[in-house]
């Protein structure tokens, strides 16, 4: 029993040691993604007169941001996304149109465990999307619906993994709550789950 309290007293010592050898200390990141845009939302609507849940379809999207961090446990992120989904009558099974997408999101990331190789972080997150026309299928006879700017928010994770001193994987998960709105459409619900996975190059010293 002394020997395991030794030695787990001696582990603990050499991890908070070694710790701020091991933290972040770069000042500035950029980087560029590939999103998985999976919307969640659906919402009954009438549509010649039909009442059915609008469901959409998951995509792939595009993104790059920057991140300045003022300390090795605060970072600030800013990120520029598109993309496109498309949108179907649930019970029906009828294609009802697309929706392009852009979206500016930024983030208070919080890093919990930012070390050299591996960091990790959460954090809140607000989005202002700007939404293209929601266009209809070429089956459906019906003229394109202008959509509103929305605001949206809710939270990400994220994580490096470093290959280098400059270059590392990236990757994390957001929800977004947000919703389709225009002259039209009264707050249909997009709410996607925003999956991302690509390159990030930091630099600077804190």
């Amino acid at each position: 029993m002394f020997r395991v309290r030794t030695v787990t007293l001696a582990l603990a010592v050499v991890v908070f040691a070694a710790a701020p050898a091991l933290a972040q200390e770069h000042k500035h990141k950029v980087f560029i993604t590939a999103d998985w845009v999976s919307p969640l939302g659906t919402d009954d609507i009438d549509f010649e007169s039909v009442q059915d849940a609008v469901q959409g379809s998951d995509d792939f999207g595009f993104e790059a941001g920057y991140e300045y961090r003022a300390n090795k446990l605060i970072g600030i992120e800013g990120s520029y996304l598109i993309g496109s989904n498309e949108f179907e009558l649930e019970d029906a099974d009828t294609n009802l149109g697309s929706v392009d997408q852009q979206a500016v999101t930024a983030a208070l990331n919080f890093h919990i465990l930012p070390t050299k190789i591996f960091d990790l972080w959460i954090a809140p997150i607000v989005s202002w999307y700007a939404f293209g026309d929601f266009e209809f299928d070429d089956a459906i006879d019906s003229e394109d619906v202008e959509l509103n700017t929305e605001w949206g928010y809710g939270g990400q994770v994220g994580f490096d993994i470093g290959l280098g001193k400059t270059v590392a994987i990236t990757g994390g998960v957001r929800y977004v709550k947000v919703e389709l709105a225009g002259e039209d459409i009264s707050g249909v619900d997009f709410d996607p789950i925003i999956a991302r996975l690509g390159l990030a190059f930091r630099w600077g010293t804190q």
